[in-house]
């Protein structure tokens, strides 16, 4: 009977039957087939791009992350702001004053820009804390009560938050330009049910002494797996939803 990789295999289990199967091409001497070494040579190629697909859709995007860190920028703006607003109310006449204008420098930006996107409101940040740091500003803000602190954190935290976007945007993209590996584990099947197997197969008749433990081998891999398939085909809708459940 003829052995095939069934359909439902995923692409982990693609994977494993492709590795496995070509550390056992590896053991023939294919220097006089022509053939062998062209299929030989497209699994790999074609197996490498399947492992890096899955690869990419492991990689953790920091939407979590992200949205901690988005929380934190937030308060550092509403913070900044409260405390300029404080120094408004100083009994020192040229701090309230040194307060108003750095107040106005803030509601310049909308102080409330922290509403924004990621790119608006973290470029917004950077901006207004070199504002805040020029020769003409950076006098009037560290005469102002408790305000150079939540300067100081929002810078940090506005790089951090830079940093971390910046991180899970490469993420996205590279997931983006990557084949899907339930679309590229099709083409690794397609391989092994159309050109290797049937090629074995012939050759493990032809050629016993060469093809039949290599033909075996490999057809055990495919089986081991296709039987799993089988048994997640067959488990009753219970269990299965029982076991997502535990995972």
């Amino acid at each position: 009977m003829e052995t095939k990789i069934l359909s439902r295999c995923d692409a982990d289990e693609a994977k494993h039957i492709a590795t496995n199967s070509l550390t056992r091409l590896e053991e023939l001497d294919l220097s006089g087939n022509p053939y062998l070494i062209e299929v030989k040579s497209k699994l790999v190629a074609e197996t490498k791009i399947l492992s890096g697909a899955l690869s990419v859709e492991r990689k953790h995007e920091y939407t979590n992350e992200l949205a901690d860190l988005d929380l934190n920028f937030d308060n550092r703006v509403i913070c900044l702001r409260k405390f300029i607003e404080a120094n408004t109310y100083s009994s020192d006449e040229t701090i309230a004053k040194n307060a108003e204008k750095a107040l106005n420098k803030l509601e310049s930006y909308d102080s409330t820009f922290y509403k924004l996107g990621y790119e608006k409101e973290i470029a917004r940040a950077f901006s207004l804390v070199e504002e805040y740091e020029k020769p003409d500003m950076k006098p009037m803000v560290e005469s102002l009560v408790g305000v150079t602190t939540p300067i100081m954190e929002l810078k940090t935290v506005a790089t951090q938050l830079n940093t971390l976007y910046l991180k899970n945007q490469d993420i996205q993209a590279l997931k983006e330009d990557t084949i899907p590996s339930t679309i590229q584990k099709k083409v690794v099947i397609d391989i092994f049910n159309n050109e290797l197997l049937p090629y074995l197969m012939v050759m493990k008749r032809v050629q016993p002494d060469t093809f039949g433990e290599t033909y075996t081998k490999i057809t055990h891999y495919i089986e081991t797996i296709n039987t799993k398939i089988r048994t997640r085909r067959n488990r009753p809708a219970s269990e299965e939803e029982e076991n997502s459940e535990a995972e």
